[in-house]
């Protein structure tokens, strides 16, 4: 989680501005302060003791309440949140690693996607899943899935996923108050702030859409489960996913800090060709740029590989493509 992001949530879940899905995110990752001897040593024996108790209430009184009823999540108390600023912003020079990716952390931190501009935004996931974000949305996520029961993501806005398969680790996309869980599949979720409603629709796989704890449905490929968030009903029905995916393409792609190899397979998908690597190294780099929508295949190779100091070969017969380091072809 960004440092500014994390210092902003904090403030906005104490005015109450925080949405569900920010109130269920701060719940879910509560014990990273619990975790952290820099937090922790700032407060005393008691406050540790109090703000132990307050948590698992806290947690409680929200499961509860979706049982007994669809209501808001309810916030933690205020006088935690204050003790967690404080705490923060007081330690913020010794803990700021915990906010920075790829360093070492003894929790899972949060990570935000906030997509504003223009292009869509591809991001990899931990785990090697693929998610398409549109401008204007934002995704959630734990820099790292390892040790958790679950792939857990909290989205506003729509993306298209690609989930890496995992028969013991369920993905969970949350929004609102729908869940939408799957082991290994590709699917869109449109749930845009404005909208009475929320829609999933599959393009490959199965997926499940929940209410909390009611089932919704399970739907396959080329059928779709629109929720409607006031009445809290849903509709089933068969449509053609590739009408309602088609925005992915639509529009330029943007690449943050992607590697030539997960670069490679969007390439793979959209122009249905084989890329293989000679070199893991050049495989392996990393690189930010914008995936023109209009380029061809050649125009969108010759850029990528001259950026990361690479060639290719195309046998067009196999609709295979070679890419090696310059070294290795002089």
């Amino acid at each position: 989680m960004d440092k500014q992001y994390f210092l902003e949530l904090l403030h906005k879940y104490l005015n109450d501005e925080a949405t569900d899905e920010e109130q269920q995110f701060l719940v879910k990752y509560y014990d990273l302060f619990s975790a952290e001897p820099d937090v922790i040593s700032l407060l005393s024996d008691e406050q540790k003791e109090k703000l132990k108790k307050d948590i698992h209430s806290s947690i409680w009184e929200n499961i509860d309440e979706h049982i007994n009823a669809d209501k808001k999540i309810v916030p933690l108390k205020a006088w935690f949140l204050r003790i967690a600023a404080a705490a923060v912003i007081i330690g913020i020079c010794g803990i700021g690693f915990l906010f920075l990716r790829n360093k070492p952390v003894i929790k899972p931190t949060a990570l935000n996607a906030v997509h504003k501009q223009k292009p869509n935004l591809l991001v990899i996931l931990p785990d090697g899943s693929r998610v398409i974000i549109s401008y204007g949305s934002k995704l959630t996520y734990a820099s790292s899935f390892d040790g958790l029961a679950k792939r857990e993501v909290y989205l506003t806005g729509e993306a298209f996923f690609d989930i890496k398969h995992d028969n013991l680790k369920p993905f969970v996309v949350h929004t609102g108050k729908v869940e939408t869980t799957v082991l290994g599949t590709a699917f869109d979720v449109k749930a845009l702030p404005g909208d009475k409603t929320i829609t999933v629709t599959v393009t490959r796989g199965k997926v499940k859409v929940s209410d909390h704890n009611r089932l919704l449905g399970i739907i396959i490929p080329n059928q779709q489960i629109t929720f409607n968030k006031q009445k809290s009903i849903s509709t089933q029905s068969s449509i053609d996913a590739k009408t309602y995916t088609i925005w992915t393409a639509q529009d330029n792609l943007y690449f943050e800090d992607l590697s030539f190899g997960e670069a490679a397979k969007v390439l793979e998908e959209r122009f249905k060709v084989k890329i293989l690597f000679t070199d893991q190294l050049i495989q392996s780099k990393h690189f930010t740029s914008t995936f023109d929508k209009s380029a061809s295949l050649d125009q969108a190779l010759k850029s990528i590989c001259e950026f990361n100091d690479a060639s290719y070969s195309y046998d067009k017969e196999r609709t295979t493509i070679t890419i090696s380091s310059k070294s290795q072809t002089n």
